[in-house]
């Protein structure tokens, strides 16, 4: 076999390429807590998810998370079962008036427009109640009781006796709800 100049400068290419960046397997980069959310979407995809601390929270499944809406009230919840955790949000529009897209303080307790909680059952009891939010809101994005979806943003701090004070934000959740 000849070897000419073309072959030994293809030979030089290919042996240039190869150890290209381009030619090599790259490990994914691992996402950022905020990139473990779901996105804000307002189609009903039922997905629920924010950041408590800084982690991202996001149920496994949507048997995870659950949301109905009776009287005028809305009421959703997450939960993580694998690390005993659940965010429950409730919506109260006064004299039962209907729920209306905008946004609404979760502080005002008990003469409030709606609540939020957050219970850790393992290793230890943590229960913050709706009297423990010391900021804190929740946005209906959408609210379509013809197809039965609610679609917002949240976000709240709470604090508790013998517990970590907890700041929720990021949140978002778009859920088909039960009338």
């Amino acid at each position: 076999m000849k070897i000419t100049p073309i072959k030994v400068l293809s030979l030089a290419l290919i042996f240039q390429f190869s150890s290209c960046d381009l030619f090599k397997k790259r490990d994914p980069k691992p996402l950022t807590e905020l990139q473990k959310l779901p996105p804000a979407t307002q189609t009903g995809k039922n997905t629920f998810g924010c950041l408590v601390n800084g982690k991202a929270f996001v149920p496994i499944s949507s048997v995870d998370l659950a949301a109905v809406y009776q009287q005028g009230t809305p009421a959703t919840h997450g939960n993580l079962y694998n690390s005993f955790r659940t965010i429950a949000l409730t919506l109260n529009e006064k004299n039962h008036g209907l729920i209306r897209i905008q946004s609404y303080n979760l502080t005002r307790y008990p003469d409030h427009h709606g609540n939020a909680t957050f219970q850790i059952t393992s290793p230890t009891v943590c229960d913050y109640q709706p009297q423990n939010t010391f900021s804190g809101t929740m946005t209906i994005n959408k609210i379509d009781r013809s197809v039965h979806i609610v679609s917002g943003e949240f976000e709240f701090s709470t604090i508790t006796q013998n517990c970590d004070t907890l700041k929720i934000n990021n949140g978002r959740l778009d859920i088909k709800y039960i009338p």
